[in-house]
């Protein structure tokens, strides 16, 4: 079913949107929750919970892409129950990839001061078009997915160091393309 036919049924508070959507997109949203949180159980708490958020926000709301939305949904969802259980310990492998993006992204403030997020996310989602496609593809499953270097090199058949030296390049390619429009880094 497509994504206008399924948007027409939330809007209509068919209950069968929910069943589309998850029919649609349950294992790719399950696949993002489980890549931040390792743990099926809590990754279907997330997509059991995206799904209500769906029911919830559709209408008002009338995304372009439904997988887009609810990817931002589950991804928000699970990096908060994350950080809620590991309150404590933290999970090394997500951590460690958010503080390696937090160094390239301006501060939160910054971002509310000069421009609005979705414009900052309008320029970075131009630069990782103008990247190669296999350092673009890397840069998304770290950072969007949530995967190890060590499962992006095994994905790709790359050896960890040449991941993590496109991951570094990226990075500061990154930085200084939003450096030029305006952005502290």
């Amino acid at each position: 079913m497509k994504d206008e036919e399924i948007i027409k049924l939330y809007n209509a508070r068919n209950e069968d949107a929910i069943k589309q959507t998850d029919n649609e997109y349950g294992s790719r949203l399950l696949g993002i929750a489980r890549g931040v949180l390792g743990s099926r159980q809590d990754a279907e708490e997330c997509l059991n919970d995206t799904l209500l958020a769906c029911w919830n926000n559709i209408p008002p709301e009338e995304p372009r892409s439904l997988f887009a939305y609810a990817s931002r949904i589950i991804r928000n969802t699970a990096l908060i129950k994350l950080r809620n259980d590991t309150a404590k310990k933290r999970k090394g492998d997500i951590m460690l990839c958010l503080d390696e993006l937090s160094e390239v992204l301006p501060a939160e403030d910054d971002v509310s001061n000069q421009i609005e997020a979705s414009e900052l996310s309008a320029l970075i989602n131009g630069f990782l078009n103008s990247c190669d496609p296999d350092d673009r593809n890397i840069f998304v499953l770290r950072y969007y997915g949530m995967k190890s270097v060590s499962e992006i090199a095994k994905q790709y058949g790359f050896t960890q160091s040449r991941v993590k030296m496109s991951l570094k390049r990226t990075r500061d390619k990154l930085s200084l393309h939003l450096e030029r429009n305006g952005y502290k880094v």
